[in-house]
């Protein structure tokens, strides 16, 4: 696991303090998520990339994104989609 090599999975400049595992040291169902962001985004999203060190604890947190965003609500997903840009607005989050 390191922050070495010369692909978009491990940049030069620093995203996390968390040892970020190599693409292919990613436990399989990881990879199966990195693998869907490849194909639709050109490159994983450093959520994905940060979070992959602690599988069991990344899956967990996908599912509670899942819920929130597609479980059951009185809120259409462009209204949840547009509460989240709010917060991390507010926040001061960069994407």
């Amino acid at each position: 696991m390191g922050q070495s090599g010369g692909s978009d999975w491990t940049p030069e400049e620093r995203i996390s303090w968390f040892p970020i595992p190599e693409e292919e040291d990613l436990d399989p169902r990881v990879a199966e998520l990195v693998a869907k962001q490849r194909e639709k985004l050109g490159a994983p999203n450093n959520v994905a990339r940060v979070h992959a060190w602690r599988p069991e604890l990344m899956l967990r947190w996908l599912e509670l994104y899942e819920h929130i965003n597609k479980g059951p609500s009185g809120l259409s997903r462009a209204e949840r989609e547009m509460i989240g840009v709010v917060v991390s607005a507010e926040n001061r989050c960069v994407f």
